[in-house]
C-alpha cells in the first residue's frame, strides 16, 4: 500500500488529464492544433451550397477573435464577481473548446456563456450564484441556447473536466516562501510576521496576473500552472521583496554560511542543475505576458475591428 501511494504521489498531477491531455510540447504544436480544427470546420462550410462562393474569415481572423472574446469573458465575470476558481475554470474551457472546434461552426457570444455555466456546475458553485439572473443581465443573449450547447462544449471538451488551478499552487509558495526567509535569515516567526503582510500582498497580485494568463491559449497550453504561478511570484518579488527574496541572484550569506537562490532550493529542491531551464522558462513567461497587457490594454479600441470580423461569422451561424 505504501509503495503505491508513493508512486501516486510521483506521477500526480503529470498523469491527470490536464497535462496528458491538454498540455502541448511547443508552440507549432499548439498551431497545428489550431489549424487543424480550423481547415477541417472550414471543409465543412464549403461542403455547403450556399457557401461555395463566401468570402469566409482566415485563421488569423479566428485567433484574434478567440483572444478578443476570451477578454469579453474574463471582463464579464470581474464585473460579476465570480469566484477565481470559476474564472480560470471558465477561461480554459473557452480556450480548450476553441481548440478543438472552430468559430466558423460555434459562436463565442454563446460558448463564453455555456463556459462560466459550466465552470460553475464544476467547481461546485451553483448555490452561490442564480444563474438565469446572471445570463438575464445580458441583453439579447439566448439563455436557451448557452444552456443547449453544454452537451456540446463537454464534447470538445472530450469531458475532461479537471482544471488545476494556480492558487494551488500559490498556496505551497507562499509557504516555502515564508520557510525560505526564516532560514536564509535566521528570524523567528515574531518578525517574520513583520514581512507577512508583503508576502501576502505579492502572492494576491500574482494570483491576479495568472487570471489574465488565462485568457491567452499559449499560456494555458504550454505551461502548467505552478510555471505560471512560479512566473508571476518571481517578477512581483523582483518589484517589492528584492532586499529580502532573491529570485534570481545570489542572496547575503545566512546563518549556514552560504548563499542560496529561492527558487533551487525551495522550488527544485536543491537541484541547481535545473535552474538555468526554469528560469529561461519563467522570462519567457513573463515576456509573453508584458506582450499579452499591451494587447489587452488595446482590446476596448478594437470593437470595431472585432465586429468587421464577426460580421464574416454572422452568416454561417444562420445555416446551422
Amino acid at each position: 500500500m505504501a509503495d503505491s501511494e508513493a508512486k501516486d504521489a510521483v506521477v500526480w498531477p503529470q498523469k491527470s488529464t490536464h497535462f496528458s491531455r491538454w498540455l502541448l510540447p511547443s508552440a507549432s504544436s499548439l498551431q497545428e492544433q489550431q489549424q487543424r480544427a480550423f481547415t477541417a470546420a472550414l471543409a465543412r462550410v464549403k461542403g455547403r451550397e450556399e457557401h461555395k462562393e463566401a468570402e469566409l474569415p482566415t485563421l488569423e481572423d479566428e485567433l484574434w477573435l478567440v483572444r478578443f472574446y476570451a477578454f469579453q469573458l474574463s471582463r464579464f465575470m470581474a464585473a460579476n464577481h465570480l469566484k477565481d476558481s470559476v474564472k480560470e475554470t471558465a477561461l480554459t474551457f473557452f480556450n480548450r473548446f476553441y481548440l478543438r472546434r472552430s468559430m466558423l461552426e460555434y459562436d463565442p457570444r454563446l460558448i463564453m456563456f455555456t463556459c462560466i455555466t459550466l465552470a460553475i456546475k464544476l467547481e461546485d458553485m451553483w448555490r452561490n450564484y442564480y444563474v438565469d439572473k446572471l445570463l438575464g443581465s445580458v441583453e439579447g443573449l439566448d439563455i436557451a441556447g448557452v444552456f443547449a450547447l453544454e452537451a456540446t462544449v463537454c464534447d470538445a471538451l472530450e469531458f475532461n473536466f479537471l482544471v488545476l488551478h494556480t492558487s494551488d499552487s500559490m498556496h505551497t509558495i507562499r509557504m516555502r516562501c515564508m520557510e525560505y526567509l526564516k532560514e536564509s535569515l535566521g528570524i523567528d516567526d515574531e518578525i517574520l510576521g513583520e514581512h507577512l503582510g508583503m508576502i501576502l500582498s505579492v502572492c494576491s497580485d500574482a494570483e491576479k496576473d495568472a487570471l489574465y494568463m488565462h485568457e491567452d491559449p499559449e499560456f494555458i497550453f504550454l505551461h502548467t500552472p505552478t510555471q505560471l504561478a512560479v512566473a508571476n511570484f518571481a517578477r512581483h518579488c523582483k518589484k517589492r521583496m528584492g532586499s529580502l527574496l532573491s529570485v534570481s541572484k545570489w542572496v547575503p550569506r545566512c546563518t549556514h554560511g552560504r548563499g542560496v537562490r529561492f527558487l533551487a532550493k525551495k522550488m527544485l529542491h536543491g537541484d541547481e542543475s535545473r535552474l538555468a531551464v526554469l528560469t529561461e522558462t519563467l522570462q519567457s513567461i513573463n515576456d509573453r505576458f508584458a506582450r499579452h497587457m499591451e494587447l489587452r490594454a488595446s482590446m476596448d479600441a478594437e470593437e470595431q475591428k472585432a465586429g468587421n470580423i464577426l460580421d464574416q461569422y454572422l452568416p454561417l451561424y444562420s445555416t446551422i
